[in-house]
């Protein structure tokens, strides 16, 4: 399966997964937004509070660049993906999501036994993909043992329930280190 990187009129297309050695944790969203595609880095948007999250849990200072964010993902083994392959999406709002086609996380996970959690970057996310995820890999006693983790949103949009205030959103996220 090949993962093409652009936008066009009809379909959007993610990235690959952002891999690193031996990795643990696996952070999928939906789709990469329309900023993160242009740039073709994933969680490229400033609103998006992925970055300051990682930082505030690592004590790390915060990444000035994509090469930095890389490599603060690998000290921590920490993989980016997105749930989607691709889908039909007029813009970057995940709730326009239509005719989505989705990776193969099952066959990825086998190839990288040792991802052991899988944060769900936002409860819609959750209720959409990641229960799905967790009865899949609950049937293969090879991946059973993987914790899938229902998580606030990262997206500057959510700040719902007090997710607004980054200590609270990154001590709900402090679990992907449990």
């Amino acid at each position: 399966m090949m993962n093409i990187t652009f936008q066009d009129a009809t379909r959007t297309y993610g990235f690959p997964p952002l891999l690193c050695e031996e990795p643990r944790i696996l952070i999928l969203g939906t789709l990469p937004g329309g900023e993160s595609l242009e740039h073709r880095q994933y969680y490229y948007s400033s609103s998006n509070r992925i970055w300051k999250v990682l930082c505030h849990l690592t004590g790390e200072p915060m990444p000035v660049d994509y090469t930095q964010k890389k490599a603060l993902l690998a000290k921590y083994h920490i993989v980016l993906w997105d749930y989607y392959e691709s889908a039909i999406r007029p813009g970057s709002d995940d709730k326009d999501i239509r005719d989505a086609r989705p990776n193969d996380i099952a066959s990825f996970l086998a190839e990288h036994p040792t991802i052991k959690v899988i944060a769900i970057n936002g409860f819609g996310k959750y209720r959409k993909f990641g229960e799905r995820i967790k009865r899949s890999l609950a049937g293969n006693p090879k991946l059973a043992d993987i914790r899938v983790l229902r998580l606030p949103e990262t997206s500057g949009g959510n700040a719902n329930y007090g997710w607004g205030i980054l200590e609270n959103l990154a001590g709900e996220w402090k679990q992907i280190f449990d």
